[in-house]
């Protein structure tokens, strides 16, 4: 298609309705929603060197919305949303609209001027922004809440942290051993800090917490067995520039096995596929161990060569003569143990209820973290040894 573009073989010059300076980009996008409906519009940028552009970026990195003060109401947190890709406005902001009374989207911050703005205004926030120092400076917001991509997750953390804000980061937490060290040594600082949570939704589940209730009363170690069929990617996704998927992804299953031992981790073993010159790539097939303290081991397997029409996520979980089987977080059956049977039309892994759990936290409702930092750590070191 761009060789048929270059070529002069396609035109569209018949589809363009109009050229806008970057300077001028609402006026584009008003023309966009206007009764005329055109199909294109150009945005131009200055000719004289990229030093125009930073200007006016800097000039109106933030803008004002919905400017009339909100009610002030101690018991709802004021987030600051920092990234609003697809998972974050598809997924978490209407999670957050859900607990309108809990939770308040005070600002978006996005690399996208314009997305930033068309999010904050599409849900209420007062601030839309580029500039992350307007986040950081905001003593309004009590929580930052970062959804980029994962190599800029440690230092943006890092940087709320230190600004004494509370941080809800997607994980990973961090895809270098460096990062994570800092993280730890602002922790091991004396003095009181922050409330930092990384987005483990799963062990908040209602799957997970029902058969919590039963392996908490076991008498032996739990012999546990996770499947996750994750579907391929092109080697060139830039997730694997990013740390590749056990730490993206595969992170989520060690911290729910965490949650279900309530030990450390002793020791792990794995293993990859070598697929050769396949279309596959070997970290993302693997085959890992878990061995813990309390004697519980776990297996898990995580792979992308695995069928579509096969379940992405399965468990089995054996202790005192009993199993529990959870099949893709849409129904749950026990074997020698009376257990609640959820069944559901859609899997259920806790996304709404890890805010739940953040907010009981930050309120003070409940003392504890919703999952402990030496938990939060082992997690993130296991996954950075693994690749």
């Amino acid at each position: 298609y761009l060789r048929l573009l270059s070529n002069g073989n396609i035109s569209l010059d018949k589809m363009i309705d109009g050229t806008y300076k970057i300077t001028d980009v609402q006026a584009a996008f008003d023309y966009i929603k206007s009764d005329k409906k055109p199909i294109l519009v150009l945005l131009e940028y200055p000719s004289s060197g990229v030093n125009q552009y930073q200007d006016y970026r800097e000039r109106e990195s933030t803008i004002f919305l919905n400017t009339r003060s909100q009610k002030a109401n101690n018991d709802i947190i004021n987030i600051a949303l920092v990234g609003a890709g697809n998972f974050a406005t598809g997924t978490h902001l209407p999670n957050l609209i859900k607990l309108k009374n809990k939770y308040r989207l005070h600002a978006v911050m996005n690399r996208s001027g314009h997305k930033a703005k068309a999010v904050a205004n599409r849900y209420g926030a007062q601030v839309a922004t580029t500039d992350f120092n307007q986040i950081l400076n905001d003593e309004t917001v009590n929580l930052v809440f970062i959804t980029t991509r994962h190599d800029s997750h440690a230092s943006l953390t890092l940087e709320a942290l230190k600004k004494n804000k509370h941080v809800f980061v997607e994980k990973p937490l961090a895809t270098n051993n460096e990062d994570l060290k800092q993280i730890e040594a602002f922790y091991k600082a004396p003095g009181s800090k922050p409330v930092l949570m990384v987005g483990y939704n799963r062990r908040f589940s209602p799957y997970a917490q029902e058969i919590k209730k039963h392996t908490v009363k076991r008498q032996s170690p739990l012999f546990i067995h996770y499947r996750m069929n994750a579907g391929y990617l092109p080697k060139e996704h830039w997730v694997f520039n990013q740390g590749g998927r056990i730490i993206g992804e595969g992170c989520h299953i060690i911290d729910l096995m965490s949650f279900f031992t309530e030990s450390r981790i002793k020791s792990f073993d794995y293993k990859n596929l070598t697929p050769g010159e396949s279309k596959y790539s070997g970290p993302d097939n693997i085959s890992l161990i878990l061995s813990y303290d309390d004697g519980s081991v776990a297996t898990i397997e995580y792979f992308a060569v695995g069928s579509k029409k096969l379940s992405k996520e399965y468990m089995e979980i054996h202790f005192d003569g009993k199993t529990i089987i959870m099949d893709d977080y849409k129904s749950l059956k026990g074997y020698g143990v009376k257990i609640k049977e959820i069944k559901s039309r859609i899997p259920e892994k806790g996304l709404s209820e890890e805010l739940l759990a953040l907010y009981n936290s930050l309120s003070r409702k409940d003392e504890k973290w919703p999952i402990e930092l030496w938990d939060l750590l082992q997690t993130t070191k296991t996954t950075l040894s693994i690749t």
